[in-house]
Order: structure tokens, then C-alpha cells, then sequence
């Protein structure tokens, strides 16, 4: 059997961001109020349009820019950044998530490659205990499909096994590596149904209602025909 090499996104695949997101609007409400929390995720959305990625630094960076300290104390702006800082990533993980990565490293080597921000992302790996749980192999790119040689190099393989939350994003990862990558689309978020609405959607070579049932998965499963 040929040696594996796992790349595992985060977001939506490992980690429940979108419930992590409502919690964290709900919170920044109750914090800032519904106008300055209401511009702050206005400003998420255009530093996510921008730059094609999640970067929270960014955005709070504009906000603080932008609204005069009598209207938003240094105080409690410095408690909004630690919403974001310190929120229990842990409690967030999908059920079966470590027990994923754990069987995964049982069939080749497990790599956690995530878009976004270097800071606060690598915080949330961190402190979800999911760098651990990969010992310490993860790559934090703004577009990581456009890393895909230099994440090879790092990790090299035999054959390479992509699984996200993204069918897009495994649809551009296929069409540079061919057959040495076999795609794996976590039916999970708010991309879960990207397949069913668009027929014509590029199709995952391997799909799953949740990453829990990966642990089911031998190599064989993760081989092309």
C-alpha cells in the first residue's frame, strides 16, 4: 500500500465554526451593541471579499480604526478581541473529530492545512488541542490551493488525501494533482449542500455526512480505482 498523507481542513470539517459564530455575534452584541457588533461583521465580510479569507486580526484592526474611544472605550474593545482570544475552541470540535485524527494517523500521516489569518487561526488549532493531536503538523496559508507543492514538500507522500468542507476548494486542489490525490467533501456547514443544489458541482471522489465516519475508513478506501 502506498504511504498516505492526509491534509484535514479545520473550519467546518474538524470544528463547528458556524456554531462558534453565532455564539461569538450573540456575544459581541451583548458587548458593543447591535450597531458597532452589526459594522464589525460588515467588516469581516469585506476583509473576507478582499483577501479570499477569514482574518478577525483585520477586521477588529478596522473597527478600532474607524469608531472614536468615546464611543468605543480601549477597554472594551480589548474584551471583544478576547471573545475571539480565548472562546473554548475545544467545546466546538465535531463528535468523533480527535478520534478521526487519531485513527487517520493509524493509515498515514495526518497534516492540518487551514486558510486564514495566521494569528488568530493558529490560536484556534492551538487551543482546540487539534495541533496536538497531529503533533504539531499544521500549515496556515491565505489560499492553501495555491500552496499545494510546498505542502508536499514539507510532508511528502506517496499519495495525498484531501478532506474539507469545500467543494470548490477540492475541486481546484484536483485539478493540479490528478490521481496522486484522492478528495474527500465533509458534508458539513454551510457548504454541506453545495453538491445537491448545482448537479453539474464538481463531485468529491469520497463523501461523508460527518467526519466522525471516517473512522470507518482503511487505506483501500482512500485509494482510486
Amino acid at each position: 500500500m502506498p504511504q498516505l498523507v492526509f491534509w484535514i481542513d479545520v473550519d467546518n470539517t474538524l470544528l463547528n465554526n458556524d456554531h462558534v459564530k453565532e455564539e461569538l455575534e450573540r456575544e459581541l452584541r451583548v458587548l458593543l451593541g447591535a450597531e458597532l457588533a452589526g459594522r464589525f461583521w460588515e467588516l469581516y465580510e469585506a476583509v473576507r471579499h478582499e483577501s479570499g479569507v477569514v482574518d478577525i486580526p483585520q477586521a477588529l484592526a478596522r473597527l478600532r480604526a474607524e469608531t472614536p474611544e468615546q464611543r468605543l472605550p480601549e477597554v472594551t474593545f480589548e474584551r471583544a478581541r478576547d471573545l475571539f482570544e480565548h472562546y473554548p475552541f475545544a467545546t466546538a470540535l465535531y463528535p468523533g473529530a480527535r478520534e478521526t485524527l487519531e485513527h487517520l494517523s493509524s493509515l498515514g500521516l495526518t497534516v492540518i492545512v487551514s486558510d486564514g489569518d495566521h494569528l488568530f487561526q493558529a490560536e484556534k488549532i492551538v487551543n482546540s488541542h487539534l495541533a496536538e493531536a497531529v503533533e504539531g503538523r499544521v500549515l496556515i496559508y491565505d489560499h492553501k490551493e495555491r500552496h499545494l507543492e510546498e505542502t508536499m514538500r514539507h510532508y511528502p507522500g506517496e499519495h495525498y488525501v484531501a478532506i474539507d468542507d469545500r467543494l470548490d476548494l477540492l475541486a481546484a486542489c484536483k485539478e493540479q494533482l490528478r490521481e496522486r490525490l484522492t478528495t474527500v467533501f465533509v458534508r458539513q456547514g454551510r457548504h454541506a449542500e453545495e453538491g445537491l443544489r448545482q448537479p453539474g458541482h464538481y463531485q468529491a471522489d469520497r463523501s461523508v455526512e460527518a467526519i466522525g465516519l471516517l473512522r470507518g475508513y482503511r487505506v483501500a478506501d482512500f485509494l482510486l480505482a
